[in-house]
């Protein structure tokens, strides 16, 4: 189950990195590539570690990916038509892309963490049964 998002993040980036029909990806695309991208791996970790506590629920996690997709790049779009950007000359950025940045890694590194604990739990438990099982021989 866990693959199919994967598929369709992997699709959706051939689809946004091979040229067709004579048009080439832009500054502004990438931009709301990146943030997309951001926030659906976002939602993919989080769906891992729904999937590892047992609490997975396919609704939830197909409405928070294109929530969170739909979020970001409206954030992005509100920071850049009030124009709230940060930096000189062309290399200006939006602050609010920053805000979403620095929120959504946030978010992904919580979800890594609680991956790993999740692993280290299990790991230890089959290891505990394993002893357990070569003791009663």
């Amino acid at each position: 189950m866990a693959f199919i998002p994967l598929l369709a993040l992997l699709i959706g980036f051939l689809l946004f990195w091979i040229p067709s029909q004579g048009l080439q990806p832009n500054e502004t695309i990438a931009r709301y590539a990146a943030i997309a991208v951001l926030a659906g791996f976002d939602t993919l970790l989080g769906g891992l570690r729904a999937s590892l506590t047992e609490d997975f629920d396919s609704a939830v996690f197909i409405s928070g990916f294109f929530f969170n997709v739909a979020l970001a790049a409206a954030l992005v779009a509100l920071g850049e038509y009030f124009g709230l950007s940060a930096g000189l000359g062309d290399s200006r950025i939006s602050i609010m892309m920053i805000a979403t940045v620095v929120i959504f890694s946030t978010r992904i590194l919580n979800n890594l963490a609680s991956l790993r604990r999740l692993m280290i739990e299990r790991w230890r438990a089959r290891r505990m049964r394993r002893s357990a099982e070569l003791e009663s021989i």
